[in-house]
């Protein structure tokens, strides 16, 4: 039976990461194997960077190598779509580089479980062993730079009517920054964080922005991917429902349109 959630129109969202970590973690794969992964993808991501790795400890990684494998990035040419790997982790982004969102269950999703696939795949030939998700992370990064509704951080409760910035008892000349956070538990596999801050554009110095994240993170059991997929719906629909609790209803009606989707 079908289901409505709502979306919107012209959503303020700037990034979508969808994050998977094993456990245990891949400590046969090498630099190799990537560039054999790598060959796999290239025609659709033609850029790869090293970064550090995130989230591994010295002892996790394999005495047979004597630095540790970096996280990759494979970087779409558009630089819309980007995959991260590194020994325990896949992770796949969208990032807004245009006016148009393709939406999570049309686009993002299916997208991530396509390239997964694909990874899990790898792992099961080259590596012959077979991935287990421990944890899983969703996150929605919203972006606003100053509009015809919001132009300075004081504005914040415009957006976000439950927020308040803390007033020190002291003068000061200048909007304040900020740069908060709040967990929530919702189930015992599924919590919420939510971080509020302000910030200035990449683009141009001085030129304010408000970014509120909303992440949902859980330990899902070192399953393998298909028994994850209940679990990001369920992150998903309280991300969504976290976001229009939060936001005010004003600015949902009349600059994000609220409209109804059918999964």
């Amino acid at each position: 039976m079908a289901s409505q959630s709502i979306v919107f129109e012209n959503p303020p969202i700037n990034e979508v990461v969808i994050s998977t970590y094993f456990n245990p973690l891949l400590s046969d794969l090498r630099s190799e194997h990537i560039g054999l992964f790598w060959e796999k993808i290239r025609n659709e991501f033609p850029v790869v960077r090293q970064q550090p790795p995130v989230g591994i400890i010295g002892s996790e990684v394999s005495t047979n190598e004597p630095f540790p494998m970096p996280r990759y990035w494979f970087i779409a040419d558009d630089e819309i779509n980007l995959i991260q790997i590194q020994k325990n982790a896949f992770i796949f982004n969208w990032r807004r580089r245009d006016d148009e969102y393709p939406r999570f269950h049309r686009n993002i999703k299916p997208t991530f479980d396509k390239y997964y696939g694909l990874f899990s795949e790898f792992v099961r030939t080259e590596l012959e062993t077979e991935l287990t998700i421990d944890l899983g992370e969703l996150n929605y990064v919203n972006a606003l730079e100053r509009c015809e509704f919001w132009s300075d951080p004081q504005q914040t409760t415009t957006i976000i009517p439950s927020f308040s910035i803390l007033k020190p008892g002291i003068n000061f000349s200048d909007s304040p920054d900020f740069n908060c956070n709040y967990a929530y538990k919702i189930t015992n596999d599924l919590q919420l964080n939510i971080n509020i801050r302000s910030g200035v554009t990449a683009q141009q110095e001085n030129v304010p922005v408000l970014i509120f994240e909303i992440k949902a993170n859980g330990r899902v059991g070192q399953i393998a991917k298909p028994g994850t997929d209940e679990w990001f719906e369920r992150a998903h629909d309280a991300i969504i429902e976290c976001f229009v609790g939060m936001t005010s209803p004003d600015i949902q009606n009349e600059y994000w349109k609220p409209m109804e989707e059918i999964q």
